[in-house]
């Protein structure tokens, strides 16, 4: 994980203990797991039982890392979330293909985790799957996107470990058992961040009054000026310009 900090991300699923839920058990079975450790790459190789050596050990999971790598991808995910409540959160994934991507089917799942949990004095296990959020079968064409959204409270542990939760959706070949493709994931930490849109100068995850007072406190103002808010400008030419409005003003009454 800190190898490829943007570009591989984990997920845990605890089977068989007191940090299990019914989701794990799917999985296990999805991928005909009979001993663990077991761990998938991509959905596409397979590598089960452990090293008694550690460098061992990395070495086999990075030579998987390097394999995956190497496969190139047009599918696209974006994790957003918002503070609905007490504790509690939309969340929104933006799936979508490259423009000169290919057509494809795909299942969506999304997850909570909570990294270095269970608690353990070396902090050995990462990214334990908490809560699954659900699973939506999704088909995009070239450009297309869709947007998936999930209702999500946080409990008393994750709550008083704030830091260490995290959201990961993920796109996978549909089927009934593995190998099943992984095309790509999206991954969001704490704290959630609002999906940005063009008019939400707070950056509040909508687009009301209090974005437009703002805007307007900067209206006719340009980078340099005392007042000017950069946030405010939506067309990137460093002024706040009938441009900048009108970029508002298209999106009003977004997310409230």
């Amino acid at each position: 994980m800190r190898t490829y900090p943007d570009t591989f991300v984990p997920i845990q699923c605890h089977i068989g203990d007191g940090y299990a839920i019914p989701w794990n058990s799917q999985r296990a079975s999805f991928y005909g797991v009979s001993g663990t450790p077991t761990t998938w790459f991509d959905g596409v190789l397979e590598c089960e039982g452990a090293y008694a050596n550690d460098d061992q050990m990395v070495n086999w999971y990075n030579q998987q890392i390097q394999n995956r790598l190497g496969v190139p991808t047009d599918v696209t995910i974006d994790v957003y979330g918002v503070e609905t409540g007490t504790q509690t959160y939309e969340i929104t994934a933006i799936v979508g293909i490259d423009a000169g991507g290919t057509a494809k089917t795909m299942t969506v799942h999304v997850v909570r985790v909570l990294d270095y949990y269970p608690f353990h004095a070396d902090r050995r296990y990462r990214n334990c799957v908490r809560e699954h959020l659900g699973a939506t079968a999704v088909t995009l064409g070239p450009g297309e996107s869709t947007v998936i959204t999930h209702t999500l409270t946080l409990d008393g542990v994750d709550w008083e470990n704030q830091e260490d939760v995290g959201i990961v959706a993920f796109a996978q070949q549909p089927g009934s058992y593995a190998p099943r493709e992984v095309y790509n994931a999206g991954v969001m930490g704490w704290p959630f961040i609002p999906q940005y849109v063009d008019g939400d100068v707070d950056l509040d995850g909508d687009v009301d009054l209090s974005d437009l007072s703002a805007l307007l406190a900067s209206y006719g103002l340009c980078l340099g000026d005392p007042g000017y808010n950069d946030a405010a400008d939506f067309v990137d030419d460093d002024c706040i310009t009938l441009a900048d409005l009108s970029a508002l003003l298209a999106n009003y009454g977004y997310g409230t």
